[in-house]
């Protein structure tokens, strides 16, 4: 039996909240600190959970809660656009994920689920434990090396873009090589929505996925009326305008794309609608120092045509639970965590930026059909997604 910890979490995201709520339950003395009001799901519409993340919601209890609320997607199609030159050229089918030969490898299922709906079932489990979270909260350098003297453990969850806690370990690392520790703007804006409508619009078993010519447009359905979305261009432009693109910008720039596209953009809703100018991060050879370790997305922050933000971010969560529980000393946990980690989140990584590459920097004459995971044995996804995972 190891000793209870006071552990510190900066962050209230996926990976922030799924370990409060492990570690809390073995007895931690958890405080999580989060710069907004409340959870926030405006980071993202929607999820999709693959067999690796429902492992780990399996191990936490809460799997029953997200399948009552998510679709499951039974394949995955990518169409091109048949001739860059020609706007008006149809979209042809290129490659096709069958999603649930994956799920029958990894014996676990894949689930589309809203962030919101996400992130309230991993709030109200918070909420049954003896952790507590302080709201508008902000964590700066000189919060951190308070924190650091006050806690055993403190865990940078706290996002890609402005990591107080990525910042001190990086910070850390330069003095023996250099370290980039700021985000890295990839060349390509994602607008994201969600569209809920009375009509049925979409195939609910097909995620749907439309590149053009420096565009892309992705459907991930939760029902047969119920989407969430994400309208992608390449731009030189690094940071939001005054002006943020609209429902209205958004059927103009697709107007001349398929149906599914169209029908879902006429039908978004106008407040889900948020403009996000994508960054990941550089891989870094450690991710703590001291007391303090990153996790989820401060730690290896992936482009999101990865597909695994969410998942890594969950399985960083389960992996550093087990390992607490096994370990008294911080300093192991922290180094068995890195070695477990590591090479599985940078493959993800350099995976999400070659698919980004191919999309938004690619002609789409020039593209390989496995540009994507699509052309990929569904064991080796299956064995790869599901690798480092042990239960309890």
């Amino acid at each position: 039996m190891t000793t209870k910890k006071r552990i510190a979490i900066i962050g209230a995201g996926v990976a922030g909240m799924a370990f409060a709520i492990l570690a809390a339950r073995q007895g931690h003395f958890v405080h999580v600190f989060e710069r907004r009001p409340q959870v926030g799901s405006e980071l993202g519409a929607g999820v999709t959970l693959w067999p690796n993340a429902s492992f780990v919601l399996k191990q936490m209890g809460l799997l029953d809660d997200i399948v009552k609320v998510s679709g499951k997607p039974k394949s995955m199609v990518r169409f091109d656009q048949y001739s860059s030159e020609q706007p008006n050229e149809p979209f042809r089918e290129k490659s096709r994920l069958v999603i649930h030969e994956i799920n029958r490898q990894a014996q676990y299922e894949t689930y589309s689920i809203l962030r919101r709906d996400l992130m309230e079932i991993l709030f109200d489990a918070l909420q049954k434990t003896q952790a507590r979270i302080h709201f508008s909260h902000p964590i700066q350098a000189e919060e951190l090396a308070q924190l650091k003297a006050e806690y055993d453990l403190v865990i940078g969850a706290d996002g890609r873009m402005h990591s107080a806690a990525r910042q001190n370990i990086t910070a850390a690392l330069s003095t023996e090589l250099s370290v980039d520790n700021e985000a890295i703007y990839q060349g390509f804006i994602n607008v994201i929505g969600i569209t809920q409508s009375p009509l049925t619009l979409i195939d609910k078993g097909v995620i749907q996925d439309y590149w053009g010519d420096g565009e892309r447009f992705g459907i991930v359905p939760i029902n047969d009326k119920t989407c969430y979305w994400a309208a992608g261009w390449t731009s030189s432009l690094k940071r939001k305008s005054d002006q943020p693109f609209t429902q209205e910008d958004l059927i103009q720039r697709f107007q001349h794309w398929p149906k599914p596209v169209t029908d879902v953009l006429q039908h978004a809703q106008g407040a889900s609608i948020n403009t996000i100018y994508v960054h990941d991060v550089n891989p870094i050879t450690s991710w703590h120092n001291d007391n303090v370790l990153l996790i989820g997305d401060a730690a290896h922050a992936a482009l999101p045509t990865s597909g695994q933000g969410a998942c890594q971010a969950l399985e960083d969560a389960w992996t550093l639970a087990q390992l607490l529980l096994k370990h008294d000393a911080i300093d192991v946990v922290l180094q068995l965590f890195l070695a477990k980690r590591i090479d599985k989140t940078t493959a993800i990584q350099r995976t999400g930026r070659h698919i980004a590459q191919t999309i938004f920097h690619t002609k789409p004459s020039e593209r390989a059909v496995d540009g994507s995971i699509s052309q990929t044995p569904s064991h080796t996804i299956a064995n790869f997604w599901m690798s480092g995972l042990t239960s309890s």
